[in-house]
């Protein structure tokens, strides 16, 4: 009978609607960005709509004169699970990701936790929202590593397992050749990969880079403000680097390579420098703890001797001063008046 039930249950498993999408509800507007969100989640969506607009004004003054996303729609679920179930229809969404945008759509969608994880859905939204605008902007002309590195410029977090993938790319000479780059990006989840780690530091070594080689020129961004102009405006992303830097791509993804070489090549001394002095402090922790067990010992010890001490002192049978009986002789003498007076007789 428990056999027959099982059966029936997998049948009827079989049988149901595969297309559990969540049930979306409008609950949110703010400017150009209109939110749906999962029952429940009005609170979240109304702060995030207001986000939205804000982090879009930050984003945008990077891509100066250039188009930008005329509506947003902002779709929002509990779990990074649901995020294909609320994908534009057949788009779907990678099993790895938290957030997705579809910038020819003007669609984000936004997971709030993935399993037992709660995330930060703001970093999500400014990450995907990055995505968007530089889509409006560029077009298909933006290759793949300027997407993810512009994205990963307005949302930054740090990542200790992508520092080490960038300290072993410097020390073994493992860089991705740029004209790899845009196809080395992995269908699985692996966010320590090569292609995203190389292509967040390289975007932000051309953010920060000047228009000369001098290193105090910093550029105060605009070359690279310049650089994605000009690619907005249908150069290529070589000639648009040499408009903004003077330099071809090829020669600027060189410098970074020196620039990544001169930043993550000393960083296993570091590390070890940081790590011995972690080692002495726990071994002045260590000695600290090992002479105060010891102290109180020593204190146990000195209060257990004064214990037995006192003990054997109590123990003791103290006999009373003897006192001798009238007329008795202290000396064990016999009186004189005992004693023979004649001294024949004592024979």
């Amino acid at each position: 009978m428990k056999m027959i039930l099982l059966i029936l249950v997998a049948l009827f498993g079989l049988a149901a609607p595969a297309d559990a999408r969540p049930k979306l509800e409008r609950v949110a507007q703010a400017g150009r960005v209109t939110v749906y969100a999962e029952a429940g989640l009005d609170d979240t969506a109304a702060d995030l709509a207001l986000r939205a607009e804000a982090a879009l004004a930050e984003i945008n003054a990077d891509l100066s004169s250039l188009p930008t996303p005329p509506h947003i729609e902002l779709r929002i679920v509990r779990d990074s699970a649901d995020l294909a179930g609320v994908a534009p229809p057949g788009r779907g969404a990678p099993a790895w990701a938290v957030g997705v945008a579809y910038p020819d759509l003007g669609i984000i969608t936004v997971a709030l936790r993935r399993g037992p994880n709660v995330l930060d859905p703001v970093f999500t939204l400014r990450h995907e929202l990055a995505h968007l605008a530089l889509g409006a902007a560029l077009g298909e002309r933006a290759p793949r590593w300027l997407h993810e590195g512009f994205a990963y410029q307005h949302s930054p977090e740090y990542s200790r397992e992508r520092v080490e993938t960038l300290a072993g790319m410097a020390w073994f000479g493992s860089v991705i050749p740029l004209r790899e780059l845009d196809i080395s990006f992995p269908a699985d989840e692996l966010p320590a990969h090569r292609a995203y780690a190389e292509s967040y530091d390289f975007v932000g070594f051309l953010a920060r880079r000047g228009r000369w080689e001098d290193t105090s020129d910093d550029g105060d961004r605009f070359p690279f403000r310049r650089f994605l102009y000009d690619v907005g405006n249908g150069a290529t992303v070589d000639a648009a680097a040499v408009r903004a830097y003077g330099r071809p791509l090829k020669t600027l993804f060189e410098e970074w390579k020196e620039d990544l070489g001169r930043r993550y090549r000393l960083m296993p001394i570091g590390l070890l420098g940081f790590a011995l002095w972690i080692l002495i402090a726990l071994l002045v922790v260590l000695a600290w703890w090992r002479r105060r067990r010891q102290g109180k010992r020593k204190i146990a010890q000195w209060e257990s001797e004064e214990l037995a001490r006192r003990a054997r002192e109590s123990s003791l049978v103290v006999a009373p001063p003897y006192v001798p009986w009238p007329g008795e002789d202290p000396l064990g003498e016999e009186p004189e008046e005992d004693k023979p007076s004649d001294p024949s007789l004592l024979n």
